[in-house]
């Protein structure tokens, strides 16, 4: 299983972001995981918001969910 961090957001939102892949997930050509998440560290970011959240400040309501080109192509 794959070690995650935790990370919530004065939004109220929260992100998951990979600190390490699994054994299986480094051997596989796609990092693929089929194993359960496991939050390794977990923490609060009290200075900004998500970056849904200041996207959405910056550019209006238009761009809520809009995903970038990053987030599909990692398949977020």
């Amino acid at each position: 299983m794959c070690y995650y961090e935790k990370i919530h957001f004065p939004c109220t939102h929260t992100e998951h972001r990979l600190i390490q892949h699994c054994h299986f997930a480094r051997n596989d050509p796609g990092h693929q995981c089929f194993g359960a998440w496991n939050i390794k560290r977990e923490w609060q970011q009290r200075e900004t918001d998500c970056d849904n959240c200041i996207r959405t400040k910056a550019y209006g309501t238009a761009t809520r969910n809009v995903r970038t080109v990053y987030s599909v192509a990692s398949g977020r």
